[in-house]
């Protein structure tokens, strides 16, 4: 990383839980900050080192993102906020299942595929902790290691809501993508935030297409995240009133021109600044 000589920038932290969306907001992110600029926590590039960075490296970093716990704002020198999307907990669970099995490279993967170990096998063996209560686990910070499997208590659901409350500039649905990412886009100015869906697990079964007994599993491990995503969400409509009258329509402006003009973007980029010309001139009538 090349060390500029300013002072600190304010650093964006996504806090990308599992499964909400968090590989299609990735790209749109690639498009607002240069890319010497971002730090994405993965494999490659890991806690130790991003604290093995100088001060002033880190100092440079705008764009922090990755899975993660809260806290890693305590690492950076300069001033920082927080944005992350939450999901429904069942369908995030379900869906992050049929994620390991279809990815060789999870290290959850082969216990899994080679035992044929279903959904409820799983929550019985205690194998993951992002499928007890994981999004308050992650968004609780370190308090969620005092907790094994199973024995996650009130105080971590506090923490997480307190945290969502104080520190994070939004709060996002993944049912509610697109007026999330309108929401991103306001907070943080950012400009072109069309898109096309990736990682989407597809394939897997409905909640309601699995046997009762496992879904009844799913929400006993849960709990937290279920209370957790009720309050996100009293969080986001709080967001979504403060926008104003005007947010519904720029909402419904944005849906009606995304899909063609992002999936265009995405095949054809020479002849996407030509279409979104033809596309605006045709809604105002020129």
């Amino acid at each position: 990383m090349t060390v500029a000589k300013t002072g600190p920038v304010q650093t964006v932290i996504f806090l990308h839980i599992h499964k909400t969306a968090g590989t299609t907001l990735n790209r749109i992110i690639e498009r607002q900050y240069p890319m010497q600029q971002i730090w994405t926590l993965d494999e490659q590039h890991t806690l130790d080192d991003l604290l093995g960075l100088s001060q002033a490296q880190r100092a440079q970093i705008r764009m922090l993102r990755g899975h993660m716990i809260f806290g890693l704002h305590e690492h950076m020198p300069g001033p920082s906020n927080y944005f992350t999307l939450l999901r429904d907990p069942i369908e995030r669970v379900i869906s992050f299942y049929y994620f390991i099995r279809r990815n060789p490279n999870h290290y959850h993967f082969a216990p899994i595929t080679s035992g044929d170990l279903g959904l409820r096998e799983v929550l019985d063996l205690r194998l993951n902790n992002m499928m007890d209560n994981g999004q308050t686990r992650m968004l609780a910070g370190a308090e969620q290691y005092k907790y094994p499997v199973g024995a996650c208590a009130q105080d971590l659901l506090e923490a997480a809501k307190r945290n969502l409350r104080e520190s994070f500039s939004v709060v996002g649905l993944m049912e509610r993508f697109d007026e999330t990412l309108l929401l991103l886009k306001q907070a943080y100015s950012w400009r072109n935030v069309r898109y096309v869906r990736q990682n989407v697990t597809g394939g897997r079964p409905l909640p309601a297409e699995l046997p009762q007994a496992t879904l009844d599993l799913v929400t006993e491990y849960n709990q937290l995240d279920l209370e957790l995503y009720q309050y996100a969400v009293a969080l986001f409509e709080e967001q979504v009133r403060k926008q104003g009258s005007r947010f519904a329509r720029q909402v419904r402006l944005f849906r009606a021109t995304n899909s063609s003009l992002a999936r265009l973007e995405y095949l054809d980029p020479k002849s996407y600044g030509r279409r979104l010309r033809d596309s605006v001139r045709q809604r105002l009538g020129r």
